[in-house]
């Protein structure tokens, strides 16, 4: 599940809207050429809108999920950047939509140095994580959708991997670890059967970005369909293992369409701005925040979920946010102040950035959704795994509401915790998202065992 603080001020750089660049949608991977020397960068874009962002990862200097704003759009000319301690880091460039590569130079503290990428399609993702697998193109109500198929050498359970949200590829890559990839490669190993497959918008899936929870159980449903018909006689059973969201689009799914199993990884029990706003009090407390501000924070969030479910006018909130940007840039040294530009380009810029995840369509049937009505209906077995050190999907209150979900529907529910786990269910010290990174590449002791002693018991 992505950051979802979106009380949080954090100041980058000024985006820039241009023309329809979906194409540009996905991941890209390539490197800057530092004095004979590659420095590998992987970059996740995103459209929506008409505005294209994004994040890159640079894995050798340990920097993962950094936001980059594009600045410039002229045809095929693109100018991207991310904010460092000392500026902006600039990347110029000019796209080939033939051969999908960006290619041009990288500009920081005055130095200039070459840089390409290329985007990952469809075809690649496998050889990224080191797997074999058969490569489908499933047709959906809304597109298609792209993904692995990677059969057991015999007829097998088949498990069907969700991520969570934003737009993830195949492998859920998150701060450099292939979490789906890794799942897979471990399933497999162990007489299982997986199929994963990239969001909406990443690699060769289509479809409008903005998906509701429902509509993303839309994808799921004629994914299952798919499968159904064409491998039929090489599976034995269907269970659904849904990551953060991925859980809940696997409970939305379930009640639907019959299904032999649920595995939630890190999913959450409580709706939608509950899972938030205990996101904010966990994460403001571990990075020192003062009770005062959190407190404001919470109450601002508040707020915006009210503009949300009434479909009230956005002015009030902006004209907030505006002024509490413009507070503290004032508070910056003046050579950071002049680095921004135009102060209220600027600020227009960041508040649009804020607010666009809060004024989808899919925001707002996650704050809405419950899913404790619909999984008291699940008449399946169901693994529910939880990580100690989660700070996104927080242990405690959702295992809470699990327990009296399993106890008051009588549920076949199965929940264990992980030791020192984080959201990915690395072994972690402190769990925040920033720390990803910076962890080993493997599941923590005990995660892995979980499951395939479940699913050897169903």
């Amino acid at each position: 599940m992505k950051n979802l603080l979106i009380a949080s001020i954090i100041l980058f750089a000024q985006t820039v809207t241009g023309q329809n660049l979906e194409s540009v949608a996905g991941n890209w991977a390539g490197s800057i050429e530092i004095t004979g020397q590659n420095l590998i960068t992987e970059f996740t874009f995103s459209y929506h809108d008409n505005d294209l962002d994004g994040t890159v990862d640079i894995p050798q200097q340990m920097a993962f999920n950094l936001p980059v704003e594009f600045t410039r759009i002229e045809g095929d000319s693109l100018v991207f950047q991310f904010q460092t301690g000392t500026g902006a880091a600039v990347f110029r460039g000019e796209l080939d939509s033939e051969r999908m590569t960006i290619s041009g130079t990288f500009h920081q503290m005055n130095m200039t140095y070459p840089f390409s990428i290329r985007k990952n399609d469809g075809e690649s993702a496998d050889q990224r994580s080191g797997q074999g697998g058969e490569e489908l193109l499933i047709e959906t109500r809304a597109g298609e959708i792209s993904g692995t198929l990677r059969l057991a050498e015999k007829p097998a359970p088949l498990i069907v991997l969700l991520t969570g949200s934003g737009a993830q590829d195949r492998d859920e890559t998150v701060a450099g670890f292939k979490v789906f990839g890794e799942m897979a490669n471990l399933l497999y190993q162990n007489g299982f059967s997986s199929f994963r497959y990239d969001d909406r918008g990443v690699g060769r899936s289509t479809g409008e970005q903005d998906a509701t929870l429902n509509d993303l159980s839309d994808d799921l449903l004629d994914v299952l369909a798919h499968l159904e018909n064409e491998y039929a006689d090489q599976v034995t059973h269907t269970i659904l293992l849904g990551h953060s969201q991925g859980g809940l689009v696997s409970v939305i799914s379930a009640v639907r369409k019959e299904v032999d199993g649920i595995i939630f990884m890190g999913a959450p029990f409580l709706r939608g701005d509950e899972i938030i706003n205990s996101q904010i009090r966990t994460i403001s407390e571990a990075q020192g925040i003062a009770d005062d501000i959190v407190e404001q924070n919470l109450e601002f969030q508040e707020r915006i979920y009210d503009v949300i479910r009434n479909a009230d006018n956005w002015d009030e909130i902006e004209q907030d946010l505006y002024d509490r940007l413009e507070s503290q840039i004032n508070e910056l040294p003046e050579q950071q102040r002049e680095a921004l530009g135009d102060m209220n380009s600027f600020i227009r810029s960041q508040i649009n950035r804020q607010l666009s995840a809060a004024k989808t369509d899919w925001f707002k049937s996650f704050i809405e959704y419950d899913p404790a009505q619909d999984v008291r209906e699940l008449n399946i077995p169901l693994l529910v795994l939880f990580g100690e050190k989660d700070t996104q999907v927080i242990f405690g209150p959702n295992r809470e509401k699990a327990e009296e979900l399993r106890d008051e529907a009588e549920l076949m529910m199965q929940i264990v915790e992980i030791e020192s786990a984080n959201h990915l269910f690395q072994r972690a010290n402190s769990g925040l998202p920033s720390e990803y990174g910076m962890l080993e590449k493997e599941f923590a002791p005990g995660f892995a065992e979980a499951i395939i002693e479940w699913l050897n018991s169903i």
